[in-house]
């Protein structure tokens, strides 16, 4: 299968995927700075280039960008606001903080490719970045999305019409997708906010909650949901954007 090679330029812009990748090098700068300062320094001075370059050169790269398709994003404000929170954290400027929530604000008028607002993905960075700002600012209207976002997917309804629903052994599913994506992202939000105190004190029943809907995914109820992993697992999953089966076999692949 052909993977020509393209690249984002001021006539052919990605905003989100130049974001995105400005907020992945300037979090990647701070994760390794202990252990080395000069390949962190790298990081940040390319998130900021970056960054900088998203703002100059606006639109979508499912626009531009073929590939894009596949998993499209229909709206880059919160991915600005994402890239200028994780060079604001990198950096200690406070500058990068007050664009970060100049563009959240206008984030809330964007739309997405799903309307669940407990839905934290690739394409939906506001709830990422209500934890990030409720640490950051103190600013209680985050630190009460936080505990809205928590709280809905705690919250025990088998009914598949409501924001999170539950199965009969206890997977909590994001309506109306409901991937494993989803509750395994939910799963690290719910451990971060109990362990920053956004939501009480009461950590084990969170902590709790998160190992459950991992173990799930691994096999705990009886069958793994993780390729080559636990009991039963899956052998052959289908990945619209990873896979290259030889022509006229994904039928087959799918069938499995």
């Amino acid at each position: 299968i052909p993977r020509p090679a393209t690249a984002l330029t001021s006539s052919r812009p990605g905003t989100d995927c130049m974001a995105m990748t400005a907020a992945a090098l300037a979090a990647a700068a701070v994760a390794i700075q202990d252990e080395s300062l000069q390949v962190a320094d790298n990081y940040l001075q390319e998130a900021i280039a970056v960054y900088k370059l998203a703002q100059q050169w606006r639109g979508l790269y499912a626009k531009y960008i073929e590939s894009g398709k596949v998993y499209p994003s229909v709206s880059y404000f919160d991915d600005l606001a994402y890239a200028a929170t994780w060079i604001y954290i990198a950096t200690g400027d406070a500058t990068y903080l007050s664009d970060a929530e100049t563009f959240y604000d206008q984030s809330l008028s964007e739309s997405h490719v799903s309307d669940n607002p407990y839905q934290f993905n690739y394409e939906n960075v506001v709830p990422a970045l209500d934890l990030l700002l409720a640490g950051l600012t103190g600013d209680s209207k985050y630190k009460a999305n936080v505990q809205a976002f928590v709280s809905q997917w705690l919250t025990h309804s088998t009914a598949d019409s409501a924001p999170v629903f539950y199965t009969k052994k206890g997977l909590a599913k994001a309506h109306p997708d409901g991937t494993l994506q989803h509750t395994a992202n939910a799963a690290f939000y719910v451990m971060v906010a109990a362990k920053r105190s956004i939501v009480g004190k009461n950590y084990m029943l969170h902590a709790c909650w998160a190992r459950n809907q991992i173990g799930y995914m691994l096999g705990d109820a009886g069958k793994s949901y993780v390729t080559g992993y636990g009991a039963q697992p899956p052998l052959k999953t289908p990945h619209k954007a990873a896979s290259c089966p030889p022509p006229g076999t994904m039928s087959d692949i799918a069938a499995t």
